[in-house]
């Protein structure tokens, strides 16, 4: 008796071997063409294939599209950074875009291949490598570590500052150029604004994605789906998208998946049954997204913030970013908010992108309630007006400090002892750690202690 092939199998054939997109009602046509879809609900057991095979993603659309997402690498280039590669030993730590570039076929059931790639090096020489996980107990990706990298890496004068651009050359061999791309050309006027174009482009592209699809999106899902939307066939690469989602006010990433502020802020507010506090802010009256004028913008980003506040003493952490990435949307002035991002950021380790954060809620809170901090009419932090440029001070010197710029963080805590003598942030430990030379994770272990 001839056992009939599955529906997942035939559905992976339809769409593997179609040369455009397909809708669900083709997909089925080319699969009754070998089985009939007698089953109760033919469309839902077709999404159930679709969703179980990691190598279909949707376009979304009405009606929805799906394609064969390996097959859009073909002229793709990623950004990969070299910040978590060990240069010396020649590894390559590779990112979750990278990743999949490399590897499209993982989740390829038992006909996936063994993660074997050909690196072309930009002085033509190709180097077998392979993909292997890296770090036990822990999501770690790339090529172990490999003489004929590390010796590429000290010719071309490589630095953990640079990044990688990996280009496909051709997905279905494997065979990936890599170039190195130095900090200084990064940072040029005319390259870093094409970058931010491109930076650009992938945000909307994601934001597409996620609003075409239930919340939260997860990471696993959201890559395909940019690939396929061809974001990354061009010669010059977006940053990695995570951070650039993370500098978008509109995203919400949490450890696995993608959130829009937006929509996440409707579904609490929709949902929360709890009775409004006599004591905090007042949800102010009609739409936020309708909001014009500064005193209804400031008066929902006070709003906004304050329910950021309660679900961050309540542990929602994802949750209290996205009401804080709200308030800035509708009022990008308002400083505390800026705070408790960098908070956010500094405690998940992304030290320069809290830096950032600090930074512009000290110049919000100059511009909104400060002006000239040396003609301030009130008291420092005794007057509630000038606590969020304190707290932003206080950021931006841990900052400092954590990433080794010791000179300019002691600077910014002795401009806080002489704004506030009575030093009701503690600053005066901190000074005292710096003078004794210690580094920040030194500072903070023995505080711990």
């Amino acid at each position: 008796m001839t056992t009939k092939p599955s529906y997942t199998k035939l559905v992976a054939q339809a769409v593997s071997g179609a040369d455009r997109p397909l809708t669900l009602d083709e997909i089925k046509a080319r699969v009754e063409m070998f089985r009939p879809m007698d089953t109760r609900n033919p469309r839902g057991t077709l999404r159930s294939a679709i969703m179980s095979n990691r190598l279909i993603a949707s376009l979304g659309g009405r009606p929805a599209h799906y394609t064969w997402w390996p097959r859009h690498l073909a002229g793709n280039s990623f950004r990969q950074p070299l910040a978590a590669s060990d240069l010396e030993a020649g590894t390559l730590v590779v990112n979750e875009e990278t990743w999949a570039a490399l590897w499209p076929d993982f989740h390829g059931g038992s006909d996936r291949s063994q993660g074997e790639v050909t690196l072309v090096l930009t002085d033509q020489a190709t180097h077998p490598a392979r993909i292997e996980h890296l770090a036990p107990g822990e999501v770690v990706w790339g090529v172990d570590a490999t003489p004929a990298l590390a010796d590429w890496y000290r010719r071309q004068g490589a630095t953990l500052e640079d990044e990688l651009i990996v280009r496909v050359l051709d997905a279905d061999a494997r065979r990936y150029a890599l170039e190195l791309c130095r900090r200084s050309e990064r940072n040029e006027p005319a390259m870093a604004a094409a970058i931010a174009a491109r930076n650009q482009a992938l945000a909307d592209a994601a934001e597409a994605v996620v609003r075409a699809g239930k919340p939260p999106t997860p990471y696993f899902e959201l890559i395909p789906r940019l690939i396929a939307r061809d974001v990354y066939r061009d010669p010059l690469p977006p940053d990695p998208w995570e951070g650039v989602l993370r500098a978008d006010l509109r995203f919400v990433p949490s450890r696995y998946s993608v959130y829009l502020a937006e929509k996440l802020v409707d579904s609490v507010e929709r949902d929360l049954d709890v009775p409004p506090d006599p004591w905090g802010v007042p949800h102010p009256r009609g739409n936020r997204r309708k909001a014009r004028s500064d005193e209804a913008r400031r008066a929902w980003g006070n709003y906004l913030f304050n329910q950021g506040m309660e679900h961050r003493w309540a542990g929602w952490d994802v949750e209290a970013e996205a009401y804080y990435r709200e308030a800035l949307r509708i009022d990008p002035g308002h400083a505390d908010a800026w705070v408790h991002l960098g908070n956010r950021r500094f405690e998940e380790g992304y030290v320069a992108e809290a830096l950032g954060h600090y930074e512009r809620a000290q110049r919000a809170a100059e511009g909104r309630t400060i002006g000239d901090p040396a003609h301030y009419g009130g008291p420092f932090w005794l007057d509630l007006d000038s606590r969020p440029f304190m707290r932003a001070l206080h950021g931006r010197g841990l900052c400092l400090w954590r990433m080794g710029r010791a000179d300019e963080a002691r600077q910014v805590f002795a401009w806080m002892m002489e704004l506030n003598p009575n030093d009701n942030q503690g600053v005066r430990f901190l000074l005292a750690d710096l003078d004794e030379g210690l580094s920040w994770e030194e500072g903070a272990a023995q505080d711990e202690e």
